[in-house]
């Protein structure tokens, strides 16, 4: 099943639609994810990325996306 992204990179108010936090604490988030992956601080964390370490689907993420 391929599922249509309307874009790879996640964002803070992205987070915050699915986890209903601040957005401070996502920003503190994504640094957590960054981490876990060992990214710098100016790439982007994916979908794919924030989805293993959230542990919610691919396909849950991007309908949150979808509806900003």
């Amino acid at each position: 099943m391929e599922i249509s992204l309307p874009r790879l990179a996640v964002y803070p108010a992205d987070l915050q639609r699915i986890t209903g936090q601040s957005e401070r604490t996502c920003q503190r988030l994504l640094n957590k994810i960054r981490d876990m992956f060992g990214l710098d601080k100016h790439q982007h964390v994916t979908v794919y990325q924030a989805s293993e370490y959230l542990g919610i689907s691919v396909a849950e993420i991007s309908r949150f996306m979808r509806r900003s």
